[in-house]
C-alpha cells in the first residue's frame, strides 16, 4: 500500500508537511532528488542533525534497510550520493533555513544602532559588499548577516561556480569552507550579543546544532574559527542525544 504524504484540508503549520514514514532515496524520482531528500529529513525529525547531514546508506542516516533481500530489489534501492553535490545541498539547505527563525527575529533587535558593527565577542568582522576591487569595509551587525545570506545564495546559485546540481567540479568545491565559515559568524554574532534570540531559534530547529554536525563531519571550518564556546557545542550534542 503506498501512503500519499500531502497535507490535509485545515491542517495546522506544524503538520502541514507531513512525512508518515522516510520514503528511499531510490524512490525519489526528480531532478532534485537530494533536495527533496534533505527535507524530509528535516520534517521527519529538525533536531535528529547527526541523521541530516549523514550521506544516505551510511553510518548516522536514516535510510531504510532494501525490504527484499534479493540482489535485484537491492540494486533498485541504493543510490550512490557523491559527497561534493551532498555538501552542496545541505549548505543550500542551510542558507534557506537561516532566514527562519533566527534572521527574522534578529532584525526586530539587531539595528544600526544597537550593533553598529559586526561583532562576535571580541572578533570583529569586516563586510566584502561594500569594497572595491577585493577591499573590505565595516557595516553594522544586521547589514552585514544579510549581505552575508545574499552572497552565499548568489554563490550557490551561480552557474559559473556550480554549472550542474548533479555533479560538481572539483574546483567549486573549494568555496564551501568559505560559504560555511560565513554562514558561521551569523550564529555567532546572534550567540555572543542576542542569546535569547539565538537560544529560541536554537530550540525551535536546531540549525547550529545542524552546522555543527556538518562542519565537523566534512571538515569545513577549523576549530579555531568556531568562536562560540566549545561547551555551547556539547550541551547541543547532549541535549540532540536525548531527543
Amino acid at each position: 500500500m503506498t501512503i500519499i504524504q500531502r497535507p490535509v484540508k485545515g491542517s495546522r503549520i506544524s503538520s502541514f508537511y507531513p512525512v508518515h514514514e522516510l520514503p528511499r532515496l531510490a524512490s525519489l524520482d526528480s531532478a532534485f532528488q537530494l533536495q527533496e531528500y534533505i527535507s524530509l529529513l528535516i520534517r521527519l525529525n529538525v533536531h535528529d542533525v547527526d541523521a541530516i547531514v549523514s550521506i544516505p546508506g551510511k553510518s548516522g542516516s536514516h535510510e531504510p534497510d532494501a525490504s527484499d533481500g534479493s540482489p535485484e530489489k537491492e540494486g533498485k534501492n541504493e543510490v550512490t550520493v557523491d559527497e561534493s553535490c551532498w555538501v552542496y545541498e545541505q549548505l543550500r539547505r542551510l542558507a534557506q533555513d537561516l532566514s527562519h527563525p533566527l534572521i527574522t527575529t534578529l532584525q526586530q533587535e539587531c539595528t544600526r544602532q544597537t550593533c553598529p558593527e559586526m561583532k562576535a565577542g571580541e572578533w570583529l568582522y569586516l563586510c566584502v559588499a561594500h569594497g572595491n576591487e577585493g577591499a573590505m569595509e565595516q557595516c553594522c551587525a544586521i547589514d552585514y548577516i544579510l549581505h552575508t545570506l545574499d552572497s552565499a545564495t548568489a554563490l550557490l546559485n551561480s552557474p559559473r561556480a556550480f554549472p550542474s546540481r548533479l555533479s560538481i567540479p572539483p574546483a567549486s568545491t573549494r568555496h564551501f569552507p568559505s560559504l560555511a565559515r560565513r554562514l558561521g559568524r551569523i550564529f555567532a554574532h546572534a550567540y555572543y550579543h542576542h542569546r535569547e534570540a539565538f537560544e529560541q531559534a536554537e530550540a525551535e530547529s536546531s540549525l547550529y546544532a545542524r552546522f555543527l554536525a556538518l562542519t565537523s563531519k566534512f571538515a569545513l571550518v577549523p576549530t579555531e574559527f568556531l568562536v562560540i564556546p566549545p561547551r555551547m557545542n556539547v550541551q547541543l550534542q547532549e541535549r540532540d542525544e536525548d531527543e
